[in-house]
């Protein structure tokens, strides 16, 4: 599920307006003062400090200083992205990410970051990428090769990769994962030589998962905190990599290469080109200056003096069907007939002139066929010509252009298909199952309608209605998460995100839901009646002294509540309220930040009152 409960710093607009400060494309307007990396140095310490103090919206607030003293180092940006990584704020995550990247694209940690906030965004085809592009600049980087296998098996819905489904996150106790995880992190492999740590997490891996299990999770987690990051270790989930910050990358020595013998200079190969081979290229050389001018006429003129010179080669006739195609449809006709009539006498123009219908031109011919058929959207045809010049010459610049023209054509086929009143009618269709509680039938005719109208905000409310009539929580609250893409003041689909949290026990995510509805309109009154339904059931929860171990379990999978079980701020006030409690509620009355942390782990079953 996409994270939907994230914290907002208020420290995000200057953020935004220290990236508004630089330019995308590099460079530095006139006017600008040059870098001063001597005080971006020394915001960049602040911010590291407050980092490891765990008080991130401080290290941001830094690390925004640094960026507006030297927007060029890219290490500032990934700095910041750790930060909003912490703060599950996964969007700001990936423009720093990319911003880091872009500055330094032969530096591996740029795409771990970047990678890492596309993967918890569920862009897993994105992540995927980055995390392979990583690879190509460090193959045997640890965390890049765990973050491709966990985004491939997200994509291809594989149990590891993010534990959600219909039945709920569930936990592996995995000692091998541990232990590949402490050969990456020392901090892992100091907290394994803690015997009586150790002792408590294998006394919690005897359990094997049955019934009590959370219960003794929050008393381990109560008693060090350290045992929270063991246990997502053995999820494969490396806590302190995830969100390290960046140091300025030192320098490797440089590399002493041995000395080579003088070798004697290669002379180049002879021109055996003819006086008229000669004249041509020259032409040819000419036409494709003017015809990047966009000077076609002048081009076409070039290049017919090329062919007047040398007529049994494609090259010329290739380049001059490409100034017909930028000159409009009307010639394209003419291109097809020109190029296939120069295809089938290849052969005696390669008798002719040997290497003037060589495999290599003869592709290129084919790929400029299929770009004309794509502008037709003759698909089918384009699809045939490129693999015909796959055939000729497997180069990787035609694969692209294929895969290109794969995803052209779905993106046609998609829009074509939309119409928007044939939408309404299949939602009205919907509507009508839907009162007769035929839900999956209702749930038809609402998928035909999202198809048909991927942009009316409704029809993903009114479908994840129906799901959650079928108990598909999960599902109902993608499409509600879409719904509010589209349209961020659909009170009603706020009100039925509450109602799915609420069946999923995300008691926590559920009064966030319905405070959203409300302070959009604060008299709605299922956002009312759903929110006085959740308080209830956590003050009824509270007081049970019975461990609702499905609640738990959805909370320890939860990364906001894992970052707040970590904070050192949490983890002492936890030990306080156990050792005197009076002290701890008068530490919580005057903290506000400590307050909403305690409402949130209450709301989540974690704490009890009880």
């Amino acid at each position: 599920l996409a994270q939907d409960h994230r914290p907002v710093w208020d420290g995000a607009a200057p953020a935004r307006s220290a990236r508004l400060a630089h330019p995308r494309g590099g460079g530095r307007p006139e006017g600008r003062a040059m870098p001063d990396k001597a005080l971006a140095a020394e915001c960049k310490a602040k911010g590291n400090a407050a980092f490891q103090a765990k008080d991130y919206p401080e290290a941001i607030k830094h690390f925004t200083e640094a960026i507006g003293h030297d927007p060029t180092d890219h290490v500032f940006f990934s700095n910041r992205s750790a930060c909003f990584a912490s703060l599950e704020q996964y969007d700001k995550a990936l423009e720093d990410g990319a911003e880091c990247v872009r500055l330094k694209p032969d530096w591996p940690k740029g795409y771990t970051r970047k990678g890492l906030a596309e993967f918890f965004l569920e862009k897993y085809d994105e992540a995927i990428d980055t995390y392979k592009a990583g690879l190509k600049l460090a193959p045997e980087d640890a965390t890049l090769k765990e973050g491709l296998r966990k985004a491939s098996d997200a994509k291809y819905g594989a149990p590891s990769a993010a534990g959600a489904g219909r039945g709920g996150p569930s936990l592996i106790f995995d000692m091998a994962a541990l232990t590949a995880a402490a050969a990456r992190n020392p901090k892992i492999k100091e907290y394994m030589q803690d015997k009586d740590l150790m002792q408590k997490v294998q006394m919690f891996l005897q359990l094997g998962g049955g019934r009590g299990m959370e219960k003794t999770i929050m008393q381990l987690i109560h008693q060090d905190p350290r045992a929270l990051e063991l246990i997502m270790a053995m999820q494969g989930v490396d806590l302190g990599d995830m969100s390290a910050p960046d140091h300025e990358e030192r320098s490797p020595p440089p590399r002493q290469e041995p000395p080579q013998k003088k070798q004697k200079k290669e002379e180049p190969p002879p021109d055996n080109r003819t006086p008229e081979q000669k004249e041509a290229d020259e032409f040819k050389k000419q036409g494709n200056e003017l015809y990047k001018k966009k000077q076609f006429a002048e081009a076409l003129a070039m290049y017919d003096k090329a062919i007047e010179k040398e007529p049994n080669d494609l090259t010329y006739y290739n380049n001059k069907c490409a100034v017909w195609i930028e000159m409009g449809p009307e010639h394209y006709d003419k291109v097809l007939q020109c190029l296939q009539d120069k295809i089938d006498r290849r052969y005696e123009i390669n008798s002719a002139n040997p290497g003037g219908a060589s495999f290599e031109k003869v592709a290129k011919v084919y790929s400029r066929m299929a770009s004309v058929y794509e502008k037709r959207k003759e698909f089918d045809r384009a699809v045939e010509m490129y693999n015909k010049s796959l055939t000729e010459d497997n180069s990787r610049f035609t694969r692209n252009a294929l895969r290109e023209l794969e995803r052209e054509r779905e993106k046609f086929e998609r829009e074509a298909y939309i119409d928007p009143q044939k939408a309404e009618e299949h939602r009205e269709k919907g509507n009508e199952f839907f009162k007769e509680k035929n839900y999956a039938e209702a749930k038809r005719e609402y998928d035909e309608a999202v198809k048909r109208n991927p942009k009316d905000a409704k029809l993903y409310s009114n479908r994840a209605a129906a799901l959650t009539k079928l108990l598909a929580y999960p599902d109902a609250l993608k499409d509600l998460d879409e719904c509010l893409k589209l349209d961020p003041t659909f009170v009603k689909a706020y009100s039925r995100k509450g109602a799915a949290h609420f069946f999923m026990k995300e008691y926590h995510k559920a009064l966030q839901a319905y405070d959203q509805g409300l302070q959009l309109d604060p008299e709605n009154a299922e956002c009312k009646q759903g929110k006085e339904q959740v308080l209830a059931k956590v003050a009824e929860t509270s007081r049970s002294k019975e461990v609702d171990e499905e609640q738990i379990q959805h909370a320890m999978a939860d990364p906001e509540i894992q970052r707040i079980l970590r904070d050192p701020q949490i983890s002492l006030f936890l030990k306080t309220m156990q050792e005197n409690p009076a002290e701890a509620r008068k530490a919580m009355m005057a903290d506000a930040k400590l307050q909403e942390a305690v409402s949130k782990l209450m709301a989540a079953g974690i704490l009890r009152t009880g």
